[in-house]
């Protein structure tokens, strides 16, 4: 995207923090209130690619309420809420962005084409901070977050992860081109017992627990409500494993590895994506593309739509 483009949707979305609470295994529940619309026939969806979420029990107590066999977007959010009451984590929504301008740069920013990405930001809540700050005394802002990556770094709030997220109006598409958490990585690292106290650490890590498990789930949940709600794209594309890190030079110019595996393989099959050789139709203009697409090894994971995408909020 251009630039401008970012910072207008960004005065457009940005105002009143957004407060976003998710559940465990409730990234199942959003992702059938988009796909079913007014309403959807049991057997349809059994059907259907989201058929593997029906066996999720916090869809199951949904589908217990559709008596006459038509699952309906009531009971999807009867059921969401009484998850959120009892095994709520809270969050904060922010916006930032991430990119250049310089084709000789984009590797070094890991984009495919030159050009600005929209970061969503997923930070800590207040009831996370009360015991964060207790336990974890520094003078420090963002103490377990990489300050080269696009994390908040005011003090005022903590990134938990990050996703970010190429797009094109035009071709109503977008590209989940990152989902990171430095934070996790970092608390688990034994070295910050000497910076923190062990003591304390063991603490934190405890109430960091249900954080560690869910991120990855959250993160997306909170990039696809986004995408499909926020900004009303119907076409999700998202990378594999192999053509990301080919188009964003990992493998090339990017010496410290490359990121978790099961973030571009597992993660996108649990939310039902389904593997494509299309390509966003914003990067068939990108040469290294042509090249992958022409010698069979280009590969994204694509999100199954059926038409019905709700401005609901999330």
């Amino acid at each position: 995207m251009e630039k401008h483009q970012v910072d207008l949707i960004r005065e457009c979305l940005e105002g009143k923090r957004k407060v976003f609470r998710y559940a465990p295994d409730s990234y199942a529940i959003q992702l059938l209130k988009d796909y079913i619309g007014d309403g959807m026939g049991v057997g349809a969806l059994r059907r259907s690619p989201y058929a593997k979420l029906l066996n999720k029990p916090i869809v199951m107590e949904a589908l217990a309420m559709a008596g006459n066999g038509v699952l309906e977007i009531w009971h999807l959010e009867a059921v969401l809420a009484k998850y959120r009451e009892h095994t709520p984590l809270n969050f904060v929504l922010t916006l930032d962005e991430w990119g250049t301008d310089d084709k000789e740069d984009r590797h070094w920013k890991q984009i495919v084409r030159p050009g600005y990405e929209l970061v969503l930001q997923l930070n800590f809540a207040s009831d996370h901070q009360k015991h964060f700050k207790e336990l974890i005394r520094t003078e420090h802002n963002a103490p377990f977050s990489y300050h080269g990556h696009p994390v908040r770094q005011d003090g005022e709030l903590e990134t938990l992860a990050w996703a970010r997220i190429d797009l094109d109006f035009a071709a109503n598409q977008a590209l989940i081109e990152e989902l990171q958490s430095d934070w996790v990585k970092n608390v688990a690292d034994h070295e910050q017992d000497w910076n923190y106290g062990a003591e304390n650490m063991q603490k934190y890590r405890e109430i960091f627990k249900p954080y560690a498990k869910v991120w990855d789930e959250a993160i997306l949940t909170a990039a696809l409500c986004l995408i499909r709600r926020d900004l009303g794209i119907r076409e999700v594309f998202y990378h594999s494993f192999d053509t990301g890190n080919r188009l964003k030079g990992i493998e090339r110019y990017y010496h410290y590895g490359k990121p978790p595996r099961y973030l571009y393989t597992e993660l996108p099959k649990k939310f039902c994506f389904a593997k494509t050789s299309e390509a966003p139709d914003f990067l068939k203009q990108v040469r290294y593309v042509h090249y992958l697409q022409r010698h069979g090894r280009a590969q994204w994971f694509k999100l199954p739509t059926s038409g019905n995408v709700h401005g609901k909020p999330c």
